[in-house]
């Protein structure tokens, strides 16, 4: 195998051309662990455990995060990228089965039992032989361990195993005397196997050895008596019997059962493209072979997680069977159970077990008139049959459950547009959309190659049939109908013509949306009222808060109807809780309430969702920012079930989850003559927008609010929205427009007396001439901060006043100050009992200590902060504090440790969307790659913090990306880009006024200019 795992023999990692033995025994054993259970999640507890049996270390997930790294280094080395997944508390290795050789060991055993037991025995040795090849010796060898000794026993009967179904093969092949050195060998292994003594004794009576075959039946007698104090089985003694009144030879031989015709039902089908994993993992879920007590066999409900008609279900369980069927020698069988045929009622059970048992060629006057009759007559039939089964299109497990064989080596394949719950043995494979790539093959192998050559304008049409093959399959087959169209003119009418519903339609099965009618007849009447509605949605998905109040249906009702439009697969659940509709199906929703609701009706619901966006964005924004700036008014009037919010963060994760829409629905009421509401929305979400680094948004949402409460003369709204503004600006790097508004807020505070206004006025102001390097007048701003605040008596913004001028002594180079003003706001947050702001001020006296040179103080205040964070922040402020952490370190000494420290915190912005901190991370990474001379690595990191900085409008961080990798290329080489670069970042820092950042970019390029030049 060009990449896989090895653990029959060494644990061994390969890849296409290196072959890596791992280091130590822990490294191995875990990567044994996680290769055996490929495809699995493997929980934490159980690696630890294999890892250390019961005597763990001190700290075993420090430890077990450690190895995991390794592993991941070294899978990385030979190709394999990507292929160590972790999730909530556990670990799984993504591999296909063949990438394994225990797997694919297993897996041609099993195939060489099922072609031996049909009589197939060439074929099965041949696979048997392939199968020996993969087994190098001692599995797991030299690996220490309960875990490890265990699973080599296991191991080593899963290889007796296939050993005894080759020497069956070769006994009924006559080849005795060949035999019996290996069953002696094997013997001396096992002295008491039964099985394996009877093939000893067949073989040496077949090559003449009668006295031979009787001693090896006393020899297991003795034996089985001395340490288990029990004869030998019936099949033995017979076999002794046989052997001892001289029966031929023949006779004593196992023979494979008489191959009977098998039912062969399948329908013909299309060429399935795409779905290699789909497909992959129904293979893999069959079971290839009985179990030895009889167990029932396998069922796979093909689920579609999209939940629509014409995903695929049928053609990939058709293809399945097909891919199967040498397993399966005993029929293949399909059966459409007609849950969601035009103008038929689904097939009963007992309708469907009539048809079943035919197929079966049970004569009619042989079947039961009653349902039990039927489905024991059914059970017995598939009871030792080998069969592949396909029940397709199923309303549910009603109709199901009488359907499946109990005790059967049979496979079961069922599709549903239902989710199928509460059936034994059941596993679930959800279907989705069909990537990018395999729907354009899909468009491409049904309207032809020699049309379809432009690739971004398939795409598109792709795209604009949601990926969904019956659709792509439908708008494909309308241009191989239509000679004289092109794929731009269908993309033309796919987006200018009726709609995409109509388009997307062929002359014998209509418009995709008759598949969605039949689906959406079936809900009562609750649940298509839900339906409908959601085409109304702001975001791109929805809580059943959120659903309750754009229906107008009670909480506790919807809860209901979005569990039965999951299981009717109409709606999707991309996130718990969250839920949404495939595009085409969010189309026909919009459709549908267009057609079916009034236009007041529609307004009433817009008006409902708005309302409650409002309730639930003021609450989160009091929950999160308790001491906030807020207007001299009343909360909105509570109308609506809001989410049940723990604390904080599950505001913030409700925030997070809902901004899209929440941006929207003030997007919406701006441009629909709802100025008040827009404003209301963008002062509930000014918290929210700022921590999460928004703030090109914020700036259009607040300018506009600012607009509508001067407009309407509510002065301290308009002061407050100010406040925002400016603040929204000056992350953006606009510093004028940002110190104006902030002025202008300033003044209006003083007109209306709002002392609270004020000092927030002051305080941002103060940040913004910090951020332009104008230090002393920041100072002054920070000093009337403080006097303000200590004039309030509020002790927790004392403390922020107390830390924003510590900040600003720092950078000013004093020191004392600094630490003083440090110290009393670490009070003011402990009397306050925030230790969230507490764990802020540690980050920056670690700022302080790190400037006076003292970094292992600084990275021990930052361990602190670190600590407290990881407990009372936010995990964004948690992965800061990480990022500050790696920054106190030197490179290149300490550069593994930084990198990884810069990682698991660029992980945490990502999966929070935070592109600022992002980009400041990559920024860090750039920074400490340049250090360590890695300069190619470093310009890809400042391109990438470039990249993302620039997405958010943040200036500052634009300019440092662009300082930083003018040096890298500089370094690489590449003058002319340097240049560029470098005059680039002096040009906006000019533009924004950030005299320290312009300095020092013209610092840089004197010292190019200085360089002498290549003749």
């Amino acid at each position: 195998m060009d990449f896989g795992i090895r653990v029959l023999g060494p644990v061994e990692l390969h890849g296409t051309r290196h072959v890596d033995k791992l280091g130590s025994a822990k490294e191995r054993i875990l990567l044994a662990a996680l290769a055996l259970d490929a495809g699995r999640p493997v929980s934490v507890d159980t690696l630890i455990h294999r890892l250390w049996d019961d005597s763990p270390p001190a700290q075993p997930r420090t430890s077990l995060h450690a190895y995991v790294a390794r592993i991941r280094r070294r899978l990385r080395a030979v190709g394999g990228e990507g292929r160590l997944i972790q999730q909530a508390h556990t670990y799984s290795l993504d591999l296909r089965h063949d990438q394994v050789d225990h797997h694919r060991y297993q897996f041609l055993s099993a195939q060489a039992r099922s072609l031996s037991d049909s009589g197939d025995d060439e074929q099965a040795g041949r696979l048997l032989r392939e199968a020996a090849e993969l087994w190098r010796g001692e599995p797991l060898a030299g690996l220490p361990g309960l875990w490890a000794e265990h699973t080599r026993g296991v191991l080593r009967q899963r290889h007796l195993s296939a050993q005894l179904i080759r020497i069956g093969i070769e006994l009924r092949r006559g080849r005795f005397a060949e035999l019996v050195p290996d069953l002696t060998a094997l013997r001396e292994e096992h002295p008491t196997d039964e099985l394996l003594a009877g093939h000893l004794m067949t073989a040496a009576y077949g090559c003449g050895r009668q006295a031979d075959a009787l001693r090896v039946y006393d020899c297991v007698r003795r034996r089985l008596r001395e340490e288990l104090g029990a004869d030998p089985g019936e099949g033995l003694i017979r076999l002794h019997g046989q052997i001892l009144n001289g029966a031929p030879v023949h006779s004593l031989l196992p023979h494979p059962p008489s191959v009977v015709a098998a039912p062969q039902t399948l329908p013909v089908h299309a060429e399935l493209v795409g779905r290699e994993e789909e497909l992959a993992t129904i293979v893999r879920n069959a079971s290839p072979l009985p179990s030895p007590s009889g167990a029932s066999g396998t069922v796979i409900a093909l689920q579609t997680l999209s939940g629509m008609a014409g995903v695929g279900k049928s053609l990939l369980a058709l293809h399945a069977a097909r891919r199967l069927a040498p397993l399966y020698p005993d029929g293949a069988v399909h059966l459409d159970l007609q849950a969601h045929a035009p103008g038929r009622e689904p097939l009963s059970p007992e309708t469907a077990l009539t048809a079943l048992c035919r197929t079966f060629r049970v004569p009619a006057t042989d079947l039961p008139s009653d349902l039990d009759g039927l489905v024991g007559l059914w059970r017995g039939l598939i009871s030792n049959r080998r069969a592949v089964v396909i029940l397709d299109d199923a309303a549910g497990p009603d109709q199901l459950r009488p359907l499946l064989p109990g005790a059967s080596p049979s496979l079961i394949i069922v599709t549903s547009r239902r989710r199928l719950t509460g059936l034994p043995g059941i596993r679930s494979i959800q279907l989705g959309v069909l990537p990018t790539q395999d729907a354009i093959a899909l468009f491409r192998a049904v309207a032809g190659e020699e049309r379809t050559h432009r690739t971004n304008e398939v795409a598109d049409i792709v795209r604009l049939a949601g990926h969904l093959p019956l659709a792509v399959e439908l708008v494909a087959g309308r241009l191989a109908s239509r000679p004289a169209w092109t794929t731009s003119h269908l993309l033309h009418r796919l987006t200018h013509g009726q709609g995409r519903l109509r388009e997307i339609r062929d002359g014998d099965r209509g418009e995709i949306s008759r598949a969605f009618d039949i689906s959406y007849r079936t809900l009562t009447s609750e649940e298509q009222t839900v339906f409908r509605f959601l085409g109304l949605r702001f975001g791109p998905d929805a809580d059943a808060h959120g659903i309750a109040a754009l229906s107008g249906l009670p909480y506790d009702t919807v809860e209901d109807v979005v569990e039965a439009l999951l299981d009717a697969h109409l709606i999707q659940e991309p996130a718990p809780e969250r839920y949404t509709l495939h595009d085409l199906l969010g189309e026909y929703s919009r459709a549908l309430v267009l057609s079916d609701e009034t236009e007041s009706a529609r307004d009433q619901a817009v008006r409902r969702m708005i309302d409650f966006y409002l309730q639930a964005s003021e609450a989160a924004d009091r929950m999160i920012h308790p001491r906030g700036l807020r207007p001299d008014r009343p909360p909105h009037p509570p109308r609506h079930s809001l989410p049940p919010w723990d604390d904080p963060m599950s505001a913030r994760r409700w925030l997070r989850a809902e901004r899209v829409g929440l941006m929207a629905a003030e997007c919406h009421c701006r441009s629909t003559g709802r100025p008040r509401e827009a404003a209301l929305l963008a002062s509930a979400l000014a918290g929210f927008l700022n921590d999460e680094g928004y703030s090109a948004d914020a700036r259009r949402m607040h300018a506009a609010a600012a607009r509508h409460w001067h407009t309407a003369a509510e002065r301290q709204s308009e002061v407050h929205a100010l406040i925002d503004l400016g603040n929204a600006l000056s992350r953006c790097g606009r510093y004028e427009e940002a110190r104006t508004a902030l002025r202008r807020a300033l003044g209006g505070a003083e007109g209306i007396g709002d002392t609270e206004a004020r000092a927030e006025a002051l305080h941002q102001l103060g940040v913004l001439h910090w951020n332009l390097g104008q230090l002393t007048e920041a100072l002054d701003f920070q000093v009337k901060t403080l006097g303000l605040r200590r004039g309030s008596g509020d002790t927790w913004h004392i403390g922020r006043a107390r830390n924003n001028l510590g900040i600003t002594y720092l950078y000013l180079g004093n020191f004392e100050a600094a630490q003083e003003h440090f110290d009393a706001a670490l009070k003011d947050f402990r009397r306050s009992q925030d230790m969230r702001e507490y764990g802020h001020v540690l980050n920056n006296i670690s700022d302080l200590h790190f400037r006076k040179g003292s970094a292992k103080s600084a990275q021990r205040f930052l361990q602190e902060a670190v600590d407290i964070l990881k407990e009372t922040g936010s995990p964004s402020e948690s992965a800061i504090t990480q990022v500050n952490l790696a920054n106190t370190m030197k490179s290149p000494e300490d550069l593994a440790a930084m990198l990884d420290l810069y990682q698991d915190s660029l992980a945490t912005f990502r999966r929070l969307g935070d592109r600022r901190n992002a980009s400041e991370t990559m920024h860090a990474m750039g920074v400490a790659l340049h250090a360590a001379g890695r300069f190619r690595e470093a310009a890809a990191r400042h391109q990438q913090a470039l990249e993302l900085a620039r997405s958010v409008g943040a200036a500052h961080e634009v300019c440092r990306a662009l300082h930083s990798l003018g040096l890298a290329e500089h370094q690489l080489g590449r003058s002319g880009p340097a240049a560029a670069h470098i005059s680039e970042a002096i040009e906006l820092a000019d533009r924004i006024g950030a005299a320290r950042e312009a300095a020092q970019a013209r610092e840089s390029q004197a010292a190019f200019l200085s360089e002498p030049q290549a003749p």
